[in-house]
């Protein structure tokens, strides 16, 4: 579940950086999507992407522990 909202958060978070870009740049859907993922250092994309996936891998984490944990929970009754 918390890889579900993470990747929900993530998804909305592109739609709205890309709608923004598209109404104050007037450019396309595909251009605009580009630039998200351009990596450019002093901007700190490349620290931006890695956090990103970082916080995916985490979130996998934590769901792998809860349902281990709920696995654990329902062999004791």
């Amino acid at each position: 579940m918390v890889t579900f909202a993470y990747l929900l958060i993530f998804t909305s978070m592109g739609i709205l950086t890309v709608g923004l870009d598209i109404f104050v740049f007037h450019e396309g859907f595909m251009k605009c999507l580009k630039k998200i993922y351009e990596a450019e250092v002093g901007a700190g994309a490349i620290t931006i992407v890695f956090t990103a996936i970082f916080g995916f891998v985490w979130s996998v984490i934590v769901d792998f522990r809860l349902w281990k944990n709920k696995k654990r929970e329902s062999r004791r009754y």
